[in-house]
């Protein structure tokens, strides 16, 4: 590290001039931020990352580029050293987003996220009298190494969570709580990046899985008598605690770290005794956009131009879990800020969408998708985000909506963009109306990324079907051989995969008509349709993920039809 803050850091032009410059965002977003912030008193970079209007990645390339500082990503980063860190509190570092990293000849060299360097540096020189030597980071990276750096090994959430198991193994009277338990089998899913929780009794233990990047880890067995857990699991989600012999379901909300999340329960009877998930939903985050989801650059400008349409229904199909609802807010981010009424009905809300009214679903009061989209035309929408279409209400009111001048998004549960027409038709909708109103549908998946801390080559064959085979000749393979950063799996996150359908002229006549499937493969262009088969393989030739991963998710059977690009 080689840059200290000079004192003509800043550029002449301010920095909502220098994003204005760069295209990041628009005069009535800057407006609007400005405003909030002169509410709030954040700086511009906060209020615009809290309101989702830029990218925290875009973000600080450009925060390097004005403060003038090196920017560096978190495989660049280096481990921060014990005396840099002895100098601050994690309080003091998470409060001004500043990792101290080194000592060195009269200099503290520190990184940053979303901060201002001169509060920093006068921060730096107070708290240890040597000068800063800063660099810019990405946002969340140097707030998950703050919390990596001051966490005491001695005390990690798996060892917290084992010390409480043995307190309520040794209380033989079952007169201790579990309340903390419970807080620490959270606290510890929510560390190992799991989605789900999953209490499975058998005849002399309790196991708990974690569902991690789709796929189901088991994590340890508990002795049989911590089956009070599920007992009181069931008191905290509402549920009926006399009534075991019935599935049920509940929810709650609880925190986490600083972070809320509702919590999803449901029970299931087996012969030996209630089996139970607890799905986690982090409440009140932001998503970032499109292209940070890992769409493809070409494909950006399709995907946009449904999104950008004044009226009509664009879908996200794809199984449970497939990241449907985060893409549909990704796409809904460049209409923050453009003068348009957002409207949303989900179940629950699992992010904040700038600018738009949010509401959440309340079956109790009668307050459900189709009655909110009922309500909402009272409202003078121009966009609606229904969280699911799954009856033929809901249908019927989201047609209605989409065929009087409104844009509406919805998911729907279906196996391929394909299958979208015959959904809706099973669900009462004529093909006249299908075609007048649909206009576009998307189908994605969620496939794991090989972990970019043990990447390397895989030199071993590799069984795959032969077009898959033919596919990837010559290319060099790609996996994870297994270390801490991914629990050994050779997988660390997720990546979509997905398919594009468009409905254009030529599709809207082949709805209308009701034509075979073979009518529909001779009216798919590179312009209306993008095939599953290709957004997979690409990922494989860029070693993004496996083979074996691939077939995970699509199986021997469906990757042939994927390769021939014929409807599932």
């Amino acid at each position: 590290m080689n840059r200290t803050i000079p004192d003509n850091s800043l550029a002449d032009q301010p920095l909502g001039a220098h994003l204005l410059a760069h295209g990041l965002i628009v005069p009535t977003q800057l407006k609007y931020a400005q405003q909030k912030q002169e509410v709030t008193g954040e700086t511009l970079s906060q209020v615009l990352v809290r309101l989702g209007l830029v990218s925290e990645t875009a973000l600080a390339h450009v925060l390097a580029e004005y403060h003038q500082l090196p920017y560096r990503n978190a495989v660049d980063l280096p481990t921060a050293h014990a005396q840099a860190l002895a100098l601050f509190t994690r309080e003091a570092c998470l409060a001004h987003a500043l990792l101290p990293l080194a000592v060195c000849d009269g200099y503290l060299d520190a990184v940053l996220g979303n901060a201002d360097p001169h509060r920093a540096a006068a921060l730096i020189r107070r708290r240890s009298g040597l000068e800063p030597r800063l660099v810019q980071g990405d946002f969340a990276v140097i707030k998950q190494r703050i919390d990596q750096a001051y966490l005491d090994p001695k005390r990690t959430s798996q060892n917290i969570f084992e010390h409480e198991y043995r307190k309520l193994q040794l209380d033989t009277r079952g007169t201790l709580p579990t309340d903390d338990l419970v807080q620490q089998l959270l606290r510890l899913a929510v560390h190992e990046r799991a989605t789900d929780i999953h209490l499975q009794p058998e005849p002399q233990s309790l196991h708990v899985s974690f569902r991690v990047d789709g796929v189901l880890i088991p994590i340890i067995s508990l002795d049989r008598a911590l089956l009070r857990l599920v007992a009181a699991i069931k008191v905290m989600s509402a549920m009926d605690i006399s009534d075991n012999l019935r599935p049920q379901d509940g929810r709650y909300s609880v925190s986490v770290d600083g972070q809320q999340y509702d919590v999803r329960v449901s029970t299931s009877i087996t012969p030996h005794g209630e089996s139970m998930v607890m799905r986690l939903l982090p409440k009140g985050i932001s998503v970032s956009g499109l292209a940070d989801l890992g769409f493809a650059p070409e494909h950006l400008a399709l995907i946009n131009s449904m999104f950008q349409q004044p009226h009509g229904m664009l879908l996200m199909t794809g199984p449970t879990g497939s990241g449907k609802t985060t893409t549909l807010h990704a796409g809904l981010k460049p209409h923050g800020m453009t003068g348009k009424n957002i409207l949303t009905v989900e179940d629950p809300i699992e992010y904040e969408l700038p600018v738009a009214s949010q509401t959440q679903v309340n079956r109790k009061a009668g307050y459900t998708f189709d009655s909110a989209i009922r309500h909402f035309l009272r409202h003078d929408p121009d966009i609606m985000l229904v969280g699911e279409i799954r009856d033929t209400e809901t249908a019927e009111a989201a047609m209605r909506a989409a065929e009087t001048g409104h844009l509406v998004l919805s998911t729907l549960h279906v196996n391929s963009v394909f299958g979208v027409v015959g959904r809706l038709g099973t669900l009462g909708m004529p093909a006249h109306t299908i075609a007048d109103t649909l206009i576009g549908c998307i189908n994605q998946r969620l496939v794991r990324r090989i972990c970019e801390h043990c990447k390397v080559p895989f030199t071993e064959p590799t069984a795959m079907p032969a077009a898959l085979a033919q596919q990837l000749e010559g290319i060099t393979l790609m996996h994870g051989a297994g270390c801490e950063a991914c629990r050994h799996t050779g997988y660390q996150g997720r990546m979509p995969v997905y398919e594009i359908l468009v409905v254009d002229a030529a599709v809207a006549r082949w709805i209308e008509t009701g034509g075979g499937r073979q009518a529909l493969m001779e009216l798919l262009t590179v312009d209306n349709h993008v095939s599953v088969w290709d957004t997979c393989t690409r990922r494989i030739r860029d070693g993004e993920t496996t083979v074996s991963e691939f077939l995970r998710i699509f199986g021997v059977h469906d990757t042939a039809l994927l390769q021939r690009s014929e409807p599932l």
